[in-house]
């Protein structure tokens, strides 16, 4: 599986054996909104606050959960399940010259990490998804869409600063 950016205004696709599942489209360049639709259910990704440092996700208008960035540099992305359980994953960014994100369960483990593919001719990052131990219950998917999200949103937060 792979995350393949499609435009400089962090639009992508999640690709599975060499098949598009999904392109997450920003509304335009100025707006860190974004849209998709995934197994007929409609996801919508959009700030919270004018900083960007926390944003709503939405399945079919419904509230599942956020993304928040942390102090210590990371990534924190709280979801509710269809049972109305709440997961919260970890993205940290593990490399200093390429990216490298992993992302952590509640339980400290290590699900699966992001690996960026540099193309220099491209704005923004392409990533290959290389699974380690994933075991939610949340469909894996669903959790790149936000995972791909969070890193846009890492990069333009630390570029800010």
């Amino acid at each position: 599986m792979k995350i393949e950016s499609t435009s400089g205004k962090g639009n992508f696709r999640l690709i599975k054996n060499s098949q598009e599942v999904c392109e997450l489209i920003y509304n335009n360049w100025f707006s860190d909104k974004a849209k998709t639709v995934l197994n007929g259910n409609n996801i919508e990704i959009k700030p919270k606050n004018i900083w960007t440092s926390k944003v709503d996700i939405y399945r079919n208008d419904k509230n599942i959960g956020d993304i928040t960035f942390s102090l210590k540099g990371y990534m924190i992305i709280r979801l509710q399940n269809s049972k109305g359980t709440e997961l919260n994953f970890v993205m940290k960014n593990k490399a200093k010259w390429k990216l490298k994100f992993e992302i952590y369960n509640e339980s400290d483990i290590l699900q699966f990490a992001l690996k960026s593919v540099n193309d220099w001719t491209k704005l923004n990052y392409d990533y290959d998804i290389e699974i380690a131990n994933y075991d939610s219950e949340f469909q894996l998917e669903e959790l790149l869409i936000y995972c791909g999200y969070a890193a846009n949103l890492y990069l333009a937060i630390i570029s800010a600063v």
